[in-house]
């Protein structure tokens, strides 16, 4: 069993909703002042780390959703054809018939709508979700995209060990 504080745990909870250790941490009860600190320490506390995991592992199990049915259910967004719906053509635009279309497709449509003008002509529009959003997410969650937060860590320990090497050739004068 993993010791956490009650905060940690709190933390923890937190985290679950929306993966910020920021806002986690805030609603934690920690300063909104040091939040960004606190939230990177936490991630990085073995314990908290632990926890985390495992409540993410029991909350899967728990709802019976897995990352691939999430990775999934985005490139199915994110990789969405108009052409799996309709056929362009010399004649204008022409939908297929609902059964040839998959029963998957249809969770990439957020919205359709038909309207009829005056003269009696019908239009009908499509509406997906969001492709750049269902991007976005597969590109994190295979780690296409690096958080400013690591980028700026990598940075200042680099600085930091430059900062100490020149204290020490400074010990030689």
């Amino acid at each position: 069993m993993i010791k956490l504080t009650d905060k940690q745990k709190k933390f923890v909870e937190e985290y679950l909703i929306d993966l910020n250790a920021t806002q986690a941490a805030i609603r934690a009860g920690y300063s909104e002042k040091t939040a960004q600190e606190q939230g990177s320490r936490l991630l990085s506390n073995v314990m908290v780390s632990q926890a985390i995991q495992k409540a993410i592992a029991d909350r899967s199990k728990r709802t019976e959703i897995t990352q691939d049915m999430v990775l999934k259910e985005l490139a199915l967004i994110a990789f969405s054809d108009i052409r799996n719906y309709v056929d362009f053509g010399p004649g204008g635009v022409s939908l297929h018939e609902l059964s040839e279309i998959p029963e998957e497709y249809s969770r990439a449509i957020s919205e359709v709508s038909q309207s009829r003008n005056s003269n009696g002509d019908v239009t009908l529009k499509f509406k997906f979700y969001d492709k750049r959003a269902a991007l976005m997410g597969i590109g994190k969650h295979i780690g296409m995209f690096v958080d400013r937060f690591n980028v700026d860590v990598d940075l200042k320990v680099g600085l930091a060990r430059r900062i100490t090497k020149a204290k020490e050739r400074m010990k030689n004068y």
